[in-house]
């Protein structure tokens, strides 16, 4: 069953994970296309998934900027955890 998040009026949109495994290791994928890792483990990909979040979400503007630019401009488009 798929449920709105909070703000979201209407049918909600396609979601998919955001945690990946590839060789034997844990990943996150960002909005921004950027992929997170490695991690030793599911949990320990999540937990950084979460921690991700909680820094866009508290970030002052000008540090917000700063860090999307750096990633649009890294052309690997993959942070090291």
């Amino acid at each position: 069953m798929k449920v709105n998040r909070k703000g979201e009026i209407g049918q909600p949109p396609p979601r998919s994970t955001r945690i990946f495994n590839m060789e034997s290791h844990w990943y996150f994928s960002t909005r921004e296309g950027t992929d997170v890792g490695p991690f030793d483990s599911r949990d320990e990909a999540n937990n950084g998934l979460q921690d991700f979040i909680q820094f866009i979400q508290l970030a002052n503007h000008r540090t917000l900027q700063n860090f999307l630019s750096t990633l649009a401009s890294d052309g690997r488009h993959q942070l090291t955890a």
